[in-house]
């Protein structure tokens, strides 16, 4: 979606994850999940402006996303933190997700939609890393989908 906004001569937008600029008037946000960003603003007599504008990520039933990237450190947005299923749980009515290790060591596997993986195994943190991921969905209405893919772990 494009953000505008007008009035002002210095522009600072936050946070900068999903934006395509953050001190223009104009950036294109393509954030990954519903995302509260916000714009401050100085016009030619020094007087500042701050606003705020929120924008809505919508799955739709059938839409089934999984980050390529996480860096589970307790930084930044708490999505960050965590490798999960991004869709909409109502519509689920069966999933399968497990990753793996370059070895083909299965280090994480959930049933639930809800729970993701916080990049550990048997208690410790994984390096960084890329794994693997093998994902199967049953939705309500009977169809089904089957993903694999990649992954980064970042610390």
């Amino acid at each position: 979606v494009n953000l505008l906004v007008t009035g002002g001569v210095n522009y600072t937008w936050s946070p900068a994850a999903g934006l395509s600029c953050v001190t223009c008037d104009n950036p294109v946000a393509s954030p990954d999940s519903s995302t509260t960003y916000y714009v401050t603003t100085f016009d030619a007599n020094g007087c500042v402006g701050i606003d705020s504008i929120f924008v809505e990520v919508k799955l739709l039933c059938g839409d089934l996303y999984v980050p390529t990237m996480f860096s589970p450190n307790g930084v930044g947005p708490e999505s960050n933190n965590t490798l999960k299923v991004f869709c909409r749980a109502e519509c689920i009515k069966k999933i399968e997700f497990a990753v793996y290790d370059r070895w083909g060591e299965k280090v994480f596997e959930s049933r639930d939609v809800t729970e993701g993986w916080d990049g550990t195994f048997r208690g410790m943190p994984m390096n960084p890393a890329v794994f693997v991921y093998f994902l199967v969905v049953e939705f309500e209405d009977g169809s089904s989908v089957v993903k694999k893919g990649d992954v980064t772990l970042m610390r």
